[in-house]
């Protein structure tokens, strides 16, 4: 991009000088980007985005006329740190426009012409330096309909593009799930209002910039007709997922100035295919990000991503972030995964050969647009001479074969390119000697005059006995001879002052002003020539773009591949066997955290028995402290594990499919949204209750807790019989809680047992086992959690009296299952007893059971009259 704006000042008071008014034309032109204004050096901001800079960037804050009644507010960074401040921007999830001087400046030339050649968006950068390795980069543009939310998820630094068409009740799910930094909506006003105000919603609480699509960018299908011919029928028959990328597309152009993503690699998502992970869940595992005051070693990422290479972590990342939810799929990921661990794999070698390997992908992708820099093709010749080893270390693998780039690429860089070459383009010292004559004679011409200059500094010190004298250069001036003011009674007439410092004069004479127009311009026409060659190298080598991401794609798959095998074999996992039935069954399951955390062998494992028909809730009692929330967390990401084609922590493994893995663990306020704890939680329920099938696995903590003991305890019950009403989900559930009550139920409801975390009393001591067994727990240890704590002994003392006062006045009556009417299953014939009873309130008055049994005399009741009575009561009340 390089468009010369002038513009006309939006700040008539603030634009007196004609700088301001270019800039502030600049500034007009892309109002909500940062713009960084080259001036000579440095790049200033001005006015209010000097205000904000400063602030976010810690720069200086000064002004540009300090004695002006209305100063106008400045700040500036070295041109040479430009990429690490507009990095700093673009993670905070701001825009930056690079407004550069597109002439040199010179004396009396005046205002030089100035223009934005880059306008720099979270997700539209290419740059290494501004991207992480291990993530993909989208933007995400969205466009709603009535039944779906259409979005085009577009890596511009991979050349990927992915799309999905989710119904709405996924659709947040689905946005959460991919790393997006900014999000493309379209403008306001062309959706109805209701729309509008559901894509806002859908959108709350996600990170990123958003960005706002010109009105009609929608309809450009041409665009997309002409850009990607291959995928034009296939768009034409998704409207809406057509005019997402056509967003995307319209978008990336503008703000990267030419045609992006010419060679995309596409991808439709559907949601059947993958185990579909919500938001919250997510958050609750630390896959990816700790929880607030963790650590990056509390994630999963962190101790799973052994991949060694920037394109294999981005690989790896993305079958986490997607599990699979189709058996043959999955197992295919697993052989691969398996042949990786047999004796003669040679995976240390491969791993090794591919360690440092630059990233072919991203590589690939600025080649593929004509953005790739001297220093690219650098990296991507030195990426091409590996190859052979890399191939060789892969024999005899079949997926050496990808690797076979063209030769004569790899030979054209090694012969056209200088060993080191720099990052900009039209600095010089692009090209190799011997590769191209006119270019070796204009460097011949520009380092002989070069040399001329050096020995006319010695002969000039000889002629003048100025021993300090010295020639220097600068872009305003060009060359000068510089004499101090302690000797400037011995320059010679023929000196020409050119410019007056504090303590040296400058001066110039006829010869050099000669040589220096014959230096400069050789130097000059070099750099051009260079710059020149070095265009027709890149489109030479782009060319092989197709063979250079066959390659990338290849080594990316076996590099994830390989690393899930090296977790495998480093942390001792196991091959689960994955398969269509209702089990969960993992014996000696292990947390892949927190067993990390702790020194070897002090992680206690414990077995997992869940079904559909026979186990399908188990309810899990014991105290604070005992691994309660850790048990459902290794199960959960065990599930995560196995569908994304891992091994996983455990001794074996067997795993009915999941389609939906739901957990609610922890507990958070979301204030900017306006919601406290027991919202987020209830909110986080219901989303639940209302998507989880047969097929799904949802693994609840402390479910009600966040109001009052008896509202908690009657919200839990009620979403326990839910889950597993006969015409309810069923889905796979493990509950853990501190309501005891809730054990009762395993005697009404069929599928529904009581596990608990064993404890080992001593006196007033108590040893946590941390091992899951049979049965309910009657006290969760609270006081003795905290105890341990540090809380004083005189609190600790009157909280064992008011807890022996609460438990010697509570009385709790047992509930019936609350299960509607209608026709139920075989396995739910013991409920349906209970149904046809009358319901107690809980934590009501005596049951008029108890009144009839003290009012009996026992010493006159005949054995007949007991037997009759009993039968009245069962018929009555169904016990």
């Amino acid at each position: 991009m390089r468009t010369a704006l002038a513009g006309q000042p939006s700040a008539p008071g603030a634009a007196r000088t004609p700088l301001m008014r270019q800039y502030l034309g600049v500034k007009d032109e892309y109002p909500e980007a940062f713009v960084f204004f080259r001036l000579g050096d440095f790049y200033e901001m001005f006015f209010e985005d000097a205000t904000r800079g400063a602030g976010l960037l810690g720069l200086t804050l000064t002004s540009r006329n300090k004695h002006d009644p209305q100063p106008i507010p400045m700040c500036g960074i070295p041109w040479h740190q430009r990429d690490a401040y507009v990095g700093r921007l673009l993670r905070l999830g701001h825009k930056v426009a690079i407004c550069d001087q597109l002439e040199e400046a010179g004396p009396g030339k005046g205002l030089v012409e100035r223009g934005v050649t880059e306008v720099l968006t979270p997700g539209s950068v290419m740059g290494d330096h501004f991207l992480e390795p291990g993530a993909n980069n989208y933007l995400a543009a969205l466009w709603p309909t009535e039944r779906t939310l259409a979005v085009c998820f577009a890596d511009a630094s991979t050349a990927e593009v992915r799309i999905a068409e989710p119904a709405w009740d996924d659709a947040a799910a689905t946005l959460a799930r991919a790393p997006v930094t900014e999000w493309l909506v379209p403008e306001g006003g062309v959706l109805p209002e209701a729309l509008a105000a559901r894509l806002e919603r859908v959108q709350s609480g996600l990170g990123g910039a958003r960005s706002v699509s010109p009105r009609g960018a929608e309809l450009d299908r041409e665009r997309l007709e002409r850009r990607w011919p291959d995928h034009a029928a296939a768009l034409q028959l998704r409207p809406a997922a057509g005019a997402a990328c056509a967003m995307a597309l319209a978008y990336l152009d503008r703000v990267q100035g030419g045609p992006a993503l010419p060679r995309p690699r596409i991808e439709y998502w559907d949601a059947a295919g993958s185990l579909r992970v919500d938001a919250a869940t997510a958050r609750h595992l630390e896959l990816f990000e700790a929880q607030p005051g963790g650590d990056r070693q509390h994630t999963l990422w962190h101790h799973l991503d052994l991949a060694v290479s920037a394109p294999g972590s981005r690989r790896l990342r993305g079958w986490l972030e997607r599990p699979l939810a189709d058996l043959p799929r999955i197992t295919h990921r697993q052989r691969a995964v398996e042949s990786w661990l047999r004796p003669d794999a040679g995976r240390s070698g491969f791993r090794e050969a591919l360690r440092g390997l630059p990233d072919l992908e991203r590589l690939a992708a600025r080649l593929a647009c004509g953005r790739a820099t001297p220093r690219d093709l650098g990296a991507l010749r030195d990426a091409l001479a590996r190859l052979p080893a890399i191939a060789a270390a892969l024999a005899p693998r079949a997926e050496a074969a990808a690797l076979a780039v063209p030769p004569g690429l790899d030979d054209l860089l090694r012969r056209a390119l200088a060993d080191e070459p720099p990052p900009m383009t039209r600095e010089g010292g692009i090209i190799r000697e011997g590769w191209d004559e006119l270019r070796d004679e204009l460097h011949s011409l520009a380092h002989s005059g070069k040399r001329w200059i050096a020995e006319l500094e010695m002969a000039e010190r000889a002629r003048t006995g100025i021993g300090s004298l010295k020639i220097g250069y600068n872009r305003v001036f060009g060359y000068f001879l510089e004499v101090t003011r302690a000797h400037l009674e011995k320059v010679p007439p023929d000196y020409e002052r050119r410019q007056t410092l504090t303590g040296a004069e400058r001066f110039v004479t006829p010869a050099l002003k000669v040589k220096e127009t014959e230096v400069l311009s050789a130097e000059e026409r070099l750099k051009a020539r260079e710059h020149d060659l070095f265009v027709r190298l890149r489109a030479d080598a782009a060319e092989h773009i197709e063979a250079l991401l066959r390659a990338s794609e290849g080594l990316a798959a076996l590099d994830a591949e390989a690393a899930l095998a090296e977790a495998a074999s480093r942390y001792a996992w196991v091959r689960p066997t994955l398969d269509e039935s209702d089990r969960l069954e993992i014996d000696g399951l292990r947390h892949p955290v927190v067993e990390r955390m702790l020194p070897r062998g002090e992680f206690v494992p414990n077995d997992v028995r869940l079904t559909g028909t026979e186990r399908q809730i188990l309810l899990l009692t014991g105290p604070n402290m005992g691994g309660k929330s850790t048990y459902l967390r290794q199960t959960a990401l065990a599930v995560l594990l196995a569908q994304s084609g891992s091994y996983v922590p455990a001794a074996a493994a067997r795993i009915g499919l999941v389609d939906r893995l739901f957990t609610r663990v922890g507990a958070a306020d979301r204030l900017g949204a306006g919601q406290c704890t027991f919202m987020v939680e209830m909110t986080e329920t219901a989303d639940i209750l209302r998507s989880a099938t047969p097929r799904s696995l949802v693994l609840l903590d402390e479910i009600g807790r966040g109001t009052s003991t008896y509202d908690g305890l009657a919200l839990a019950w009620a979403v326990t019989e839910f889950l597993h009403h006969s015409n309810g989900p069923r889905p796979r559930t493990m509950f853990a809680t501190h309501y005891h009550e809730l054990t009762q139920l395993a005697g009404r409801l069929s599928r529904l047992s009581n596990v608990q975390v064993a404890v080992r009393e001593h006196g007033d001591q108590v040893v946590f086992l941390h091992r899951i067994v049979e049965g309910a727990a009657d006290r969760s240890y609270g006081i003795h959690v905290a105890q341990m704590a540090g809380l004083p002994p005189r609190v600790i003392a009157r909280a064992r009296e008011v807890l022996a006062e609460l438990e010697a006045e509570r009385t709790v009556d047992v509930l019936g299952t609350g299960e509607p009417a209608g026709p139920h299953r075989a396995e739910d014939a013991r409920d349906g007893a209970t149904r046809r009873a009358p319901q107690a309130d809980l934590f009501d008055s005596p049951h008029p059971l108890l009144a009839e049994l003290a009012a009996l005399d026992l010493e006159r009741l005949t054995p007949l009259d007991a037997l009759n009575r009993l039968n009245a009561w069962k018929a009555r009340w169904g016990a």
